[in-house]
């Protein structure tokens, strides 16, 4: 073999090395470079219980995980739940009680995570009511039937000795904008709203009459739902939801400044006090570092459920829940791997 030839092959298997190289070294810019998986996610209110998903859009990690996620805001979770059961939405945030008012009507709905473990409503009252029993004959405005605050507003008429919708009306309004501005508009002498609606409506002049996370009522405010067939046939697509919200819990416990931007912009309000009441209550105390199910919470709304149902009674909490995607990313690191990465409690 001549030496000239030995060199001309020789120079090919390097190319052709090399080449690979170049090639293999591609391959994760390729793969990320892959058309995101586009997904409708809706909520049924807008305020701090599901300003998470929000900060998880804003910040970019649907896209991190290979998600371009779409919001719906739906008002209600009565709405919010046919909203999921007609396509229109393939995962909603809502609460128990629309949660299990859809699967003891017939839906084969199920909560894949929880994110918001206790009530952060407000009973905001016009400054006629002293005390509950001045609400006597009046009206309560919340949110829409079946909804947290509907559960709100009945364990707390319930609590004071009232009857609900005999006693004191309760009104479904709408969102907490529509609320508040009911109760400015005296069409309600009450309403529930969370903050930072809360906030607002005090330095409108109305009085916070009950603050319900004084209370320590667990109930499954918030949680993450689908349909067993949606997630059946996307489980990996849900695994990959569940983490781009999981990191974005963790990013808005421990980048508050960059959070509260991003609330501010959504919520359409530069009221700082009300902005920072809510960031604290949920990052501090409302909002689990990981996202699993309250069991107790939503047996809580259950029970209520089951004085107004007959469907209710007998029925399980667990018979709703599917935590196995969130003991997934437990058991695979993946919590761990967030805990070192964001430094969660210590709020920048």
């Amino acid at each position: 073999m001549s030496t000239n030839r030995s060199k001309k092959i020789i120079g090919t298997a390097l190319w052709t090395f090399t080449l690979g190289l170049v090639l293999l070294a591609r391959l994760p810019v390729l793969e990320a470079q892959a058309p995101l998986k586009k997904i409708t996610a809706g909520t049924s209110t807008l305020g701090g219980s599901t300003a998470i998903i929000y900060v998880t859009q804003k910040a970019g990690l649907f896209e991190r995980y290979g998600l371009d996620a779409q919001i719906v805001y739906f008002g209600s979770g009565a709405i919010a739940a046919s909203g999921l059961l007609s396509g229109e939405a393939k995962i909603t945030l809502m609460s128990a009680s629309s949660t299990l008012a859809a699967a003891i009507g017939g839906a084969d709905v199920v909560q894949i995570g929880g994110l918001v473990h206790k009530l952060a409503f407000g009973l905001m009252v016009a400054s006629t009511i002293n005390n509950f029993q001045d609400l006597k004959g009046h009206s309560v405005g919340i949110a829409g039937f079946g909804g947290a605050s509907d559960f709100a507003a009945n364990y707390i008429i319930r609590k004071e000795g009232l009857v609900p919708g005999k006693d004191v009306l309760i009104l479904s309004v709408g969102g907490q904008p529509e609320r508040l501005s009911a109760l400015s508009a005296g069409k309600v002498k009450a309403v529930l709203v969370e903050p930072p609606f809360t906030g607002t409506a005090e330095k409108l002049g109305f009085r916070k009459l009950v603050n319900f996370p004084s209370l320590d009522l667990e109930f499954q405010t918030m949680g993450l739902v689908t349909t067993r067939a949606f997630m059946k046939s996307e489980r990996k697509t849900y695994l990959d939801f569940l983490k781009a919200i999981t990191e974005g819990i963790h990013f808005f416990k421990s980048r508050k400044k960059e959070s509260m931007a991003i609330l501010a912009s959504i919520l359409k309000t530069q009221d700082r006090d009300a902005l920072e009441e809510m960031y604290l209550l949920y990052a501090r105390y409302l909002m689990p570092d990981v996202p699993y199910s309250s069991i107790k919470g939503i047996q809580n709304a259950l029970d209520l459920l089951a004085l107004r149902n007959p469907k209710a009674k007998g029925k399980d909490a667990t018979d709703v829940v599917d935590d196995s995607l969130v003991r997934e990313m437990e058991e695979g690191g993946f919590i761990a791997y967030l805990r070192k990465t964001y430094s969660v409690g210590e709020l920048k």
